[in-house]
């Protein structure tokens, strides 16, 4: 019964999931390279490398924002190869410069190129689902990708020298051309994909926006305040143990969000994860034992995994139409780039109490959900009614046969 409810509605083939896949490893794990281990190397003189890491994700978030407007008149397979070629080559140039300007400017390049890609790779993503498998589909994804990401960044990436991730990170850069063989072109000339004509309105889409930005700009001040403070207060075996149980939780977050968001709606997937990501939140700043901390980092790991599926697949997945898909996918890419480099610009000025991190952590996260209770649900209410007939259909049929066989 469980089996059959999980596919109910899912039109995606195993050949597409699979290129999705490998695509969100490429960009995801590729995006850790070469943002800070990379750029560990190249600004290793420069008198405050987290202004070059901001940089680098400022290019990243211009990039986005211009390639939004022009994006939809291009093959996005075709830029996707495009993209990863452009940045192997240039990967390479860092190998056979020593000149660190020179090595600074392609870095800066490499986030132009990566960009480019990553946004062509949602798009494409967008083109070959539909809204009612979105969820589970984006959930599958990283369900299967983020273990493969977690292993190399930062297990093996920390181990490397200068050449090693050089390597790394062409390979990696590479890995997209991988596709080639599952045709990807084809894909996209038999996809289906329903078009709605209108676009969402500005108000719909700035209420799921909002808690995005709020919890973007939390993450990466008050919350890494508050990583700061535990990391000082306890052992470096037992945080790593911490970082090890969120790591899980953001695993198996990506798979339950998807579920509840395809099953339950929006609105509830992400009311459930700020929620919970508030609580936890709030415990942290008032019990510190072994204990609670445990249960705080899955958590925490549980609410990023069904956040970052949220609102990297979904939100704007379901607000997009054929015209405007890039600019909404462009909103949440944006939005999490550029809150990393404020967060940057202000990592060494910023000093708070750990309690008082933890209570106006929670009291953002909590005021967030205003805007998800004031937006409109968007999951197609018809879709709902059918997965809540197909339950009850199913709980009748158990019914039966439990009593036939009685």
């Amino acid at each position: 019964m469980t089996l059959s409810l999980l596919k109910t509605g899912v039109l995606i083939t195993r050949r597409v999931l699979l290129v999705n896949v490998i695509l969100f490893f490429v960009f995801f794990t590729s995006y850790f390279v070469f943002s800070v281990y990379i750029l560990r190397y190249v600004g290793s003189s420069v008198n405050n490398p987290l202004i070059l890491q901001a940089a680098f994700h400022f290019i990243i978030t211009i990039t986005l924002i211009l390639t939004s407007f022009f994006i939809h008149r291009i093959n996005k397979v075709h830029l996707v190869y495009a993209s990863s070629v452009a940045t192997s080559i240039a990967t390479l140039l860092l190998f056979l410069t020593s000149n660190e300007l020179l090595r600074i400017v392609i870095t800066l390049l490499i986030g132009v190129f990566f960009s480019t890609g990553q946004l062509a790779f949602f798009t494409y993503f967008w083109k070959l689902t539909s809204a009612q498998e979105r969820g589970r589909v984006g959930g599958l994804i990283g369900f299967v990708s983020l273990p493969l990401s977690f292993v190399i960044d930062p297990i093996i990436a920390e181990t490397l020298d200068f050449s090693g991730t050089i390597l790394l990170g062409f390979f990696l850069s590479l890995g997209a051309l991988v596709i080639v063989l599952l045709r990807p072109e084809k894909l996209m000339l038999t996809a289906k994909q329903p078009e709605r004509e209108n676009y969402s309105e500005k108000k719909t889409v700035l209420l799921y926006s909002i808690p995005w930005v709020l919890f973007s700009l939390v993450n990466v001040t008050l919350a890494k305040n508050i990583s700061l403070n535990i990391f000082q207060q306890v052992s470096s075996s037992f945080y790593l143990f911490l970082i090890g149980l969120q790591t899980i939780g953001v695993i198996f977050g990506a798979i339950i969000g998807g579920v509840i968001a395809d099953f339950l709606g929006r609105r509830l997937s992400l009311v459930f994860s700020l929620t919970l990501y508030g609580i936890g939140s709030a415990l942290v700043g008032l019990v510190t034992n072994g204990v609670m901390l445990s249960l705080v980092y899955v958590a925490n790991g549980l609410s990023w995994g069904i956040l970052l599926i949220m609102y990297t697949f979904v939100v704007w997945g379901d607000l997009a139409n054929n015209k405007n898909c890039a600019r909404m996918y462009s909103i949440g890419l944006t939005t999490y780039y550029s809150s990393i480099g404020v967060g940057l610009l202000f990592t060494s000025t910023l000093q708070i109490p750990l309690v008082v991190s933890a209570l106006a952590s929670c009291l953002v996260v909590f005021l967030s959900n205003i805007p998800i209770a004031l937006a409109p649900e968007l999951l197609s209410s018809d879709f709902r009614e059918r997965i809540k007939l197909r339950m009850h259909m199913n709980a009748v049929k158990k019914i039966k046969q439990s009593q036939n066989q009685g």
